[in-house]
């Protein structure tokens, strides 16, 4: 019979390693050229590289296999891992070449996935770290780094459009971001640093509440801490009442990102020291 194609090589070839102790791909190759029944004339046929053609087949069937993570790569005797014997289970009758793909394909996925995690982890560990560092600023620095940020998000000069209110008699309202000359371009924000607890439903009240006299519509509750459940509920409520109010919260983590996002990371914290 003539050599068999990569195709009819693959599955022999694991179900050899699965049952057997091989060494190497000389042993395969000669177990395998029984199982096929092939002739002393057809293990000499030469490859275009000149070793054998055969031998060359079950080589090249044994580096897809490893690639497609059927196959442990530097076992020796060989080892075939848990993916192949989940495959074997099903009892296929082959294993084709576009099989091989789809699996080296599928690895490669998995692979690319876990470095972004890996990479996410790694970012997101980097930004609680800074937002430790933004938890000890004071909190009239803190008004104008959230000033600063949202003056980002804003799409406006922080220097010409931002607005820090004063310290005391502020009416809850930290700072304000001119938009345009009208009162209904006007977006309000309060900051507050805190190092640990929760932003809570009745100070997000609060703050909604010091919009009023202001007729203000869009206001953003900056902080270094999480808010409650209740208080996102609050926000989304009050956009589906009569007079439309458009409270914006930004907890410690969002603010990190936002920092991170516009490059303001250096920019930010030297300016307390």
């Amino acid at each position: 019979m003539a050599l068999p194609s990569y195709d009819d090589i693959h599955l022999p070839l694991l179900k050899l390693i699965v049952n057997h102790r091989i060494h190497s791909i000389k042993t395969a190759e000669q177990m395998l050229a029984q199982t096929f029944e092939l002739t002393d004339e057809e293990l000499k046929e030469k490859h275009k590289s000149g070793i054998r053609e055969f031998f060359y087949q079950v080589t090249l069937s044994t580096i897809r296999q490893i690639e497609a993570g059927l196959i442990f790569p530097r076992f020796i005797p060989f080892k075939t891992t848990d993916t192949a014997r989940q495959l074997l289970a099903k009892k296929p009758k082959k294993i084709t070449n576009r099989d091989i793909d789809e699996l080296i394909k599928r690895r490669k996925n998995l692979k690319a996935q876990k470095e972004e995690e890996l990479a996410r982890q790694a970012l997101l560990n980097s930004y609680d770290e800074y937002l430790q560092e933004l938890k000890t600023l004071n909190e009239t620095y803190f008004e104008r780094v959230t000033g600063l940020v949202l003056s980002k998000v804003c799409n406006t000069d922080f220097l010409s459009n931002v607005e820090i209110t004063p310290p005391s008699n502020d009416g809850g309202i930290d700072g304000i971001i001119h938009l345009g000359e009208s009162d209904e371009s006007k977006v309000y924000f309060e900051a507050k640093c805190y190092t640990d607890g929760i932003i809570s439903r009745k100070l997000v009240q609060q703050f909604s509440g010091a919009l009023d006299p202001y007729d203000g519509i869009v206001g953003y509750y900056v902080t270094t801490v999480k808010f409650t459940k209740r208080a996102k509920e609050y926000v989304d409520s009050i956009k589906k009442v009569k007079r439309y109010k458009d409270i914006r919260l930004i907890d410690g983590h969002r603010l990190v990102e936002l920092i991170f996002k516009y490059n303001l990371e250096n920019e930010v914290i030297p300016i307390k020291q």
